[in-house]
């Protein structure tokens, strides 16, 4: 009776922190549940068939059981008031096994294969832990890309960092939602003025014309070509007539010429060369789809 009593509370114990159950559905050859603006092709037919097929509402997907029932529907209630205040989607993903090349393939199938995204540029955000790769990643979709370049991604992660190497997962994901939301607030960073998302998604940076720079330098090379006329004209031989005077009691000849200098006028043009300012870098995935994003190590 005691070891029976024993084995109960331990497994009551072992149910308690473990999360819901994900609620998966199955694809098929005759049935890939993908959205319908996705293009099934033969390069991406198998990515879709690994890809875990799932209820797009649910937001909060615990594979890898990090979580218990309680800490599941605080992250949600929050993915939930991030939606609300910035119009992006939000999603959570854990696993144990990665079937996929890297946790960035998986990360971006997941987001594309289950209808994440909001609007036609599919607008969000998606946080993968994957515990078999041993590598967070977030993934960036839509006006999500432009709004979270490399810089801001990085800070986020480090917002979660110390938590998820501890094994505190609830805590590092809330950290991170946390500092998802700040940045949203403060708006777009400057690093991304000059970057655009299509009605489609794609990102394309777009060069802007330094106009000062173009003003400035149109009237140096103006004020250097008036000079190089001016001194030029004055610098011209000035043609004389040539004076003879005759001695009548001398018969050599006297000539009066004049010694002629001449000006030469350089200018040392200096180049100068920037390198790109940060920003977003971007990619495309298994789907077509443009993903932003970065992840690290742990």
């Amino acid at each position: 009776m005691k070891k029976f009593l024993i084995f109960f509370i331990t497994l009551f114990c072992s149910i308690q922190n473990v999360g819901a159950m994900v609620t998966t559905y199955e694809r098929t050859t005759d049935d890939y549940l993908v959205p319908d603006s996705i293009n099934i092709t033969s390069s991406n037919r198998n990515a879709i068939l690994k890809t875990p097929a799932v209820n797009e509402n649910e937001k909060v997907y615990d594979f890898a059981n990090l979580l218990d029932d309680s800490e599941e529907d605080q992250l949600y209630n929050k993915i939930n008031n991030y939606i609300e205040t910035s119009k992006y989607d939000l999603v959570i993903v854990t696993i144990n096994d990665n079937n996929k090349y890297s946790a960035t393939e998986y990360a971006d199938d997941f987001f594309d294969y289950n209808n994440f995204g909001f609007g036609t540029s599919r607008d969000g955000l998606l946080i993968l832990i994957d515990m078999d790769t041993r590598v967070i990643w977030i993934s960036t979709s839509g006006m999500a890309i432009k709004m979270y370049d490399d810089s801001r991604i990085d800070s986020i992660i480090d917002a979660g960092y110390y938590y998820l190497k501890n094994q505190e997962y609830y805590e590092c994901l809330t950290r991170v939602i946390d500092k998802i939301n700040n940045y949203f607030l403060s708006g777009y960073p400057s690093s991304n003025s000059n970057l655009f998302i299509d009605e489609d998604g794609n990102p394309y940076y777009i060069k802007k014309i330094p106009y000062v720079m173009v003003l400035l330098m149109s009237g140096a090379i103006c004020a250097i070509t008036s000079l190089i006329l001016y001194f030029k004209t004055s610098s011209k031989i000035k043609k004389q007539n040539t004076v003879t005077y005759i001695n009548p009691n001398m018969t050599n000849i006297i000539k009066n010429d004049q010694f002629v200098t001449t000006y030469t006028s350089r200018v040392r043009i200096q180049s100068s060369s920037s390198g790109s300012g940060g920003g977003s870098s971007f990619h495309s995935s298994s789907s077509g789809r443009s993903h932003g994003g970065g992840g690290r190590s742990f």
